[in-house]
């Protein structure tokens, strides 16, 4: 059975040089922020889009204004299963039962648990967590 929840990450873009990510990882650690988990890719324009699941959010929100990154925020939902092979599939079979379109997915290991990072449409939020939380 999948668990889904609801979960914000946070999107900045930050200059594509090296040291950078250090640099950041630094000034977090000074901030006592812990990330769950952190994505990044290069753009062409030299530049990289960090994209970032907070431990807490409204901690993330505050460093986020007082280093002036600029983040947005996203809505994502988080989803877990527990019976193991095949799980891939089988949220994808949901998903499908309520013909919504994804936008990006990611796979991410949390708490040693491997799961996925689903986009959609704002609007079709509610409806996918509903369909992944009743199977």
């Amino acid at each position: 059975m999948a668990k889904a929840t609801q979960c914000t990450v946070f999107r900045f873009i930050l200059s594509d040089n090296p040291g950078i990510l250090l640099s950041l990882a630094n000034r977090l650690r000074a901030a006592d922020i812990s990330l769950l988990s952190l994505w990044a890719r290069s753009n062409e324009d030299n530049t990289s889009t960090m994209r970032c699941l907070a431990e807490r959010d409204p901690q993330f929100r505050d460093f986020a204004k007082s280093a002036e990154l600029q983040a947005e925020e996203e809505v994502a939902i988080h989803v877990m299963t527990s019976k193991g092979e095949g799980d891939f599939i089988r949220v994808l079979e949901q998903i499908a039962g309520v013909n919504v379109n994804i936008n990006g997915i990611e796979a991410v290991t949390l708490a040693g648990q491997t799961g996925w990072m689903l986009w959609t449409d704002k609007d079709h939020v509610g409806s996918l967590l509903e369909q992944l939380n009743t199977k």
